[in-house]
């Protein structure tokens, strides 16, 4: 199947007390919004939060307002216009089930329910008090008796609707563990403890890939070429075990409130490696999901649509409907007009294969591996996640902190440095039994035992870095030098700052006369950073900790693919290889989102110009052009090297370089 890039996911979590349920559904206006959007692919609802089923349902319970098969309909609408409706099914959520089986209900030790925080808030509230946003009691998904309901309700869809395209569970991976009757049960017959945290988180990452197992055996028995989902935790990164049960991955995100625009990047480059088909989600709306008459400008989107295509993912932006089903035309028009930019720029983003000759490896620290990301994509370096411990095909392969590798991977390294390849590496990465596992010219000694520290170092005056002791808000790793050069060192505060002992409003200062420790030390092609300088820029934004990354990055770092200049900080830049067509593609995107309220926003798109752009190419290159309006840029050779400038972007250009 060619996977559909612009997608809908259609939201209908519709409460029983109100009446009228699609009411105003018709056919025709339905398609009519589907084609202003320009979509290839709608998620629409068969189970919603509430617990309420939109078809005939033997299984489950019909929401009480509805009189027809709406989830019927509205595949029927879609398939009559070519558009895909993979029809999605509430899990871990469900209140109607809830309350009537509150045997179903995921628990803790101590036997309360497992809900969102701000469910917990409203059981100390009185009925008519304001509840607050995403309100849930979660519901057990450890393949027990909640489970089997689901299965049912699965058979049922997949037996109603001959032509389904495919399910998306929803809620799936929220707690680490349950400890519901039936749990502790399952636990003891397998002879675990349901009292040892390992134990039971064991059991629940087994169950769930058996619910996961099941849904998909069910599926595919009745439709062997659906696709299928399992959300909230199912495109975690760090939630791998459940990735061979998925058929493509929907990154969840919405911008505003969840994390801003570096988020999505970094999973995007990660899954690309899967070799699944994979989608960042969106919204329409201004704040949360459910949020109805809350709009994101068409600009922001257009511009959120682009930076998911230029990471080669496809894309779904999240809407939902009027409980009488009478489409918003408003919204559709935004999506249209995000859409059609992307039918003009999808030649140059989803095929071929990545020029980025730099690798990063993931650590156990988001934190950290989203600010190293940021770093490199504020300074327009592109770059791939490192998969399967494969260095070799990249020049330099930098690691944040919390990096650990197997025996076979700490061998792989050591045979990649060893034939010419460069690391820069940082924080508590590749200790073993307080050890290095590599040679880097100094000893790991321990954590350190202060509360913070400052780093001053020699490094080249361009690097901009301060002339002074720069205080850093969470402390380096100790080492100890043996054979390394040094170029940046730690001074160390008087002590702790402790009610006992401080110092003024905030930081002790540094000890001029006190002991002096290594920060940064280089030997041969390996640099090591004793601070998680990454995770510190990405929790305090301070520009000197990107500083000193790239100041010791462009130390290894010499030979990029391509070299963008003028582009500033909020400028990203991606280039593919399209062998097929005998070309590069160079994407650049430009846009400044700022925070207003709670939110993060686009709203001003600011026009750059004379971008001056370096290719280091092997090809002979015949031509240069903007793929959208044709318009030639004259290019021309240096040193081996192809240069040309691009007069002005306004929020996004593709480049194509034929040779």
């Amino acid at each position: 199947m060619n996977f559909p890039i612009k997608q809908v996911h259609l939201d209908f979590h519709t409460s029983p007390d109100i009446k009228g349920i699609g009411s105003k559904f018709n056919k025709e206006q339905f398609q009519a919004a589907l084609k202003e959007a320009k979509l290839e692919s709608i998620t629409v609802f068969a189970k919603c939060h509430h617990g309420l089923s939109y078809y005939p349902t033997e299984i489950g319970k019909m929401h009480p307002g509805l009189s027809f098969d709406l989830t019927g309909a509205e595949i029927e609408a879609c398939h009559e216009i070519g558009v895909r409706a993979p029809v999605y099914i509430t899990a871990g959520w469900s209140e109607w089930d809830s309350s009537m089986h509150p045997e179903w209900v995921s628990r803790n030790k101590k036997g309360e329910m497992n809900c969102t925080t701000s469910r917990k808030d409203s059981f100390i509230q009185g009925e008519n008090d304001y509840m607050d946003h995403c309100s849930w009691v979660n519901l057990c998904l450890n393949d027990g008796s909640y489970c089997e309901y689901i299965y049912k309700i699965t058979e049922e869809v997949c037996k109603r609707y001959k032509d389904l395209d495919g399910l998306f569970y929803d809620i799936c991976f929220i707690d680490g563990a349950c400890y519901c009757d039936e749990c502790v049960k399952g636990m003891k017959e397998m002879g675990l403890d349901p009292q040892n945290e390992a134990d039971a988180r064991f059991y629940y990452i087994e169950k769930h890939k058996s619910f996961m197992f099941k849904c998909g055996e069910i599926l595919h028995k009745y439709h062997p070429e659906a696709t299928i989902f399992f959300n909230s935790g199912g495109a975690d990164m760090d939630k791998p075990q459940y990735f061979p049960y998925e058929s493509h991955f929907e990154m969840e995100d919405l911008p505003t409130v969840w994390g801003g625009y570096d988020k999505m990047p970094i999973r995007a480059k990660f899954f690309k490696e899967t070799k699944k088909p994979y989608i960042g989600m969106t919204g329409k709306f201004h704040t949360n999901w459910g949020e109805f008459g809350g709009f994101k400008d068409k600009d922001a989107l257009k511009f959120e649509i682009t930076y998911m295509a230029m990471c080669g993912a496809g894309c779904s932006v999240g809407d939902h409907v009027h409980p009488d089903c009478e489409m918003e035309w408003e919204t559709y028009k935004k999506i249209g007009y995000a859409y059609s930019y992307l039918d003009k720029i999808a030649p140059y983003c989803y095929s071929g294969e990545s020029t980025a000759n730099l690798g990063i490896v993931l650590g156990d620290n988001g934190e950290a591996n989203e600010g190293l990301s940021c770093i490199l994509l504020e300074n327009q370096i592109d770059y791939d996640v490192i998969f399967d411990n494969n260095f070799d095909k990249y020049n330099t392969v930098v690691m944040p902190t919390g990096v650990k590798l197997s025996d076979e991977g700490a061998d792989k390294l050591k045979a990649y440095i060893n034939n010419g390849g460069k690391l820069l590496f940082m924080g508590n990465s590749l200790v073993r039994d307080n050890e290095f596992i590599i040679d880097i010219g100094a000893d790991y000694i321990g954590k350190s035992e202060y509360d913070w520290d400052y780093i001053t170092t020699d490094l080249k005056p361009e690097a901009e870095l301060p002339d002074a002791p720069m205080l850093c808000y969470f402390p380096a790793e100790n080492i100890k030098l043996t054979d390394g050069e040094v170029l940046a060192s730690i001074l160390l505060p008087y002590f702790n700052r402790t009610k006992l002992h401080y110092c003024g409003h905030q930081n002790t200062p540094h000890n001029k006369e006190g002991e002096i420790r290594p920060s940064i030390v280089k030997k041969g092609n390996v640099i090591y950073m004793a601070h998680s300088m990454s995770g510190l820029y990405k929790k305090y934004g301070s520009i000197y900790y990107k500083r000193y990354v790239m100041a010791a990055l462009g130390l290894l770092y010499t030979e990029r693919a391509f070299c963008v200049e003028g582009l500033l900080s909020q400028g990203r830049a991606m280039m593919n290889k399209q062998k097929e067509n005998n070309r590069y593609c160079l994407n650049l995107l430009y846009g400044i989102p700022v925070k207003r309220g709670m939110c993060e926003i686009i709203e001003d798109m600011p026009d750059i110009y004379n971008v001056k752009i370096t290719l280091n190419i092997e090809e002979e290159v015949k031509n240069v052009y903007l793929g959208v309006s044709k318009e030639k840029l004259e290019f021309s050779k240096k040193e081996g090297k192809t240069e040309f400038v691009l007069p002005k972007l306004h929020c996004h250009e593709s480049i194509v370089i034929e040779y």
